[in-house]
């Protein structure tokens, strides 16, 4: 994909128009239905885009591959996860931005004067209300799984006034996670894999494991995995395990993340403990972290579709010796943030190590 300069044609035709109430008078504008069913009207496409809230880093990745986001966006939410804000190397404006912490509150967000607030859809019945309650219009995207990218990105298409853009995008996950499961498709020999998040709290490390309908279970289950742990945590949040139920399951392959913690170091802490050592997966040295560049590639941000083709490649290594990860990592962040080799060598292969 390349970036492409959308002629005022096209802005025009991804216009609605619709009458004013009590008046005949023909208004043109944009009119969005958003995840939570909510309908919005804009007058014209917004000039000052604010996104903050928590998981305002997935919020921001999505807006990012838009390449008029850097000028429209105004208010910019935490998106560092311990490795550095990625919106900063995308935006050469992000001096001039509005930096809002995840405890924002509508009146901070109001003095970012938008034109439009953009959220997740958890949002909506806190931070959200209240910033409708100002006047101030807010969309609520999902973006927690492959079929709600798509429709996230059509609805940022008619933000942007980039509907050919929007198609672009949605095309390249559609293409990208078909290479993957159309290869795994008939596969009968499936490993017992089990994925875990390693957290700690005052001084406390804990093991957590994610709903059977999270993006996480999702692509061990496309990459040609068993995700061993999926019926016992059917619920919607991350669910708490011991090192006895690991063992009870002793999967053949064990990926593990961190978010706000060093991957490495929790790495060489497992590998050096005793009853991790008796488990299958780390005896046949097959317990990974998942690739971290700025985020890990496991979440439903941007990069899952990074996070499946590598966890593939894992999983099912006979059937995707032709997959180059390097070069598929370099071609995401050129086709879809536009970053230069140089931008890659610099802020991206440092950050994975290699």
């Amino acid at each position: 994909m390349k970036r492409k300069i959308l002629p005022l044609l096209l802005l025009l035709l991804n216009t609605t128009v619709f009458y004013g109430s009590g008046s005949q008078e023909i208004t043109t504008g944009i009119e969005i239905t958003d995840t939570t069913g909510q309908t919005i009207h804009l007058e014209t496409l917004p000039e000052r885009i604010t996104f903050v809230g928590k998981a305002s880093n997935i919020v921001g990745d999505a807006l990012y591959m838009f390449p008029e986001a850097a000028s429209r966006i105004v208010g910019v939410g935490n998106t560092n996860q311990l490795k550095g804000d990625f919106i900063a190397v995308l935006d050469p404006l992000y001096s001039d931005k509005t930096y809002l912490e995840h405890s924002v509150g509508p009146e901070q967000i109001a003095v970012t004067n938008p034109d439009l607030v953009i959220l997740k859809n958890f949002h909506k019945g806190s931070l959200g209300a209240a910033v409708e309650q100002l006047g101030i219009p807010v969309l609520y995207l999902n973006l927690e799984s492959p079929e709600a990218y798509e429709e996230d990105f059509r609805m940022l298409g008619q933000v942007f006034g980039n509907m050919p853009r929007a198609e672009e995008l949605i095309s390249y996950y559609k293409t990208e996670r078909e290479f993957v499961t159309e290869r795994t498709a008939g596969v009968t020999e499936k490993p017992d894999v089990l994925f875990i998040y390693h957290s700690t709290r005052d001084g406390v490390a804990a093991f957590n494991i994610p709903p059977e309908n999270w993006i996480q279970t999702r692509m061990v289950e496309m990459a040609g995995g068993n995700p061993i742990w999926k019926d016992a945590n059917p619920g919607s949040g991350w669910s708490k395990i011991n090192l006895e139920q690991i063992a009870a399951w002793n999967p053949d392959q064990i990926y593990i993340v961190a978010y706000k913690e060093d991957i490495d170091k929790v790495i060489t802490s497992i590998n050096s403990s005793n009853e991790w050592r008796e488990l299958k997966a780390v005896k046949n040295d097959k317990l990974h972290a998942f690739p971290v560049d700025f985020y890990s590639w496991d979440q439903p941000d941007s990069r899952w579709i990074l996070g499946l083709k590598w966890l593939a490649k894992q999983i099912q290594g006979d059937l995707f010796t032709d997959l180059d990860v390097e070069k598929m990592t370099r071609e995401f962040y050129s086709d879809l943030y536009f970053l230069s080799d140089e931008q890659f060598d610099g802020e991206i292969k440092t950050r994975l190590g290699w």
